[in-house]
């Protein structure tokens, strides 16, 4: 495990929400979980079944599966001709966590981040890389 390590294309991310945040019917992923500058996930190569995670158990028992990808890493800007915005370079990386600097959730060896200002194309970029996983028990 190497704290910093880039989380290279192809790999899959788990991000953890509240049943709250898909209404009844809906199943499209909400943009607005993806918002934050560093958004919280679980890498699957340090967490294969992403409901062992402590987060089912504090409520936020549905799962997005993220698939990490040039698009999200590094986004173009739609209104300059889809141009590459150095400026809105997402650093995404394993950040693995202790029960000290995490006492919530304590030890988490897969905590990962999708580091960076999330722009209206980054956040899109993100949600077209996402599928919403159902819990297998849902309540």
């Amino acid at each position: 495990m190497a704290l910093g390590e880039i989380i290279p294309d192809g790999e899959i991310l788990f991000k953890y929400v509240k049943p709250e945040a898909f209404p009844p019917g809906q199943t499209e992923v909400n943009a607005a979980i993806f918002q934050d500058g560093e958004l919280s996930c679980d890498w699957k190569r340090y967490r294969f079944n992403p409901f062992t995670s402590k987060h089912i158990s504090k409520g936020r028992s549905l799962v997005i599966a993220i698939t990490v990808c040039d698009e999200i890493r590094n986004p173009r800007n739609p209104r300059n001709f889809g141009l590459l915005e150095p400026g809105w370079h997402q650093e995404i990386i394993h950040d693995p966590t202790t029960a000290e600097n995490d006492p919530d959730f304590g030890p988490n060896e897969a905590h990962s981040l999708i580091k960076g200002k999330k722009k209206a194309a980054i956040i899109e970029a993100i949600k077209r890389n996402s599928r919403l996983i159902s819990h297998p028990n849902p309540n």
